[in-house]
């Protein structure tokens, strides 16, 4: 009863990932770049310091997690290293291609 396991696996799409990493960053950056602004003002900075303090905190943000996004995107089908190593492997086996 409790030791049956779950074995299903989630299909999600490369596209999909993309699609959410970035939604989910677009939220980071704001809470980031808000959270920022306002941690200056309390700190009795001028309201043009506090206002592009947080500017650059959210488009740094947003440019790290739309970089991971795209990482995701090419990475997702990409063999683990195992693999390639054992590609290579059988490559080397098999001897030099002669073309005629």
């Amino acid at each position: 009863m409790g030791s049956e396991r779950n074995t299903e696996s989630i299909e999600v799409s490369p596209a999909t990932l993309a699609e959410a990493w970035r939604a989910v960053g677009g939220q980071l950056a704001v809470i980031a770049g808000s959270g920022t602004a306002v941690t200056s003002l309390l700190q009795h900075t001028p309201v043009h310091v506090a206002s592009m303090r947080g500017a650059i905190v959210w488009g740094a943000v947003l440019a790290i997690t739309s970089i991971g996004a795209w990482l995701a995107a090419r990475t997702w089908r990409a063999p683990a290293p195992s693999e390639v190593d054992a590609a290579e492997g059988d490559a080397a086996a098999e001897g030099p291609a002669i073309e005629a």
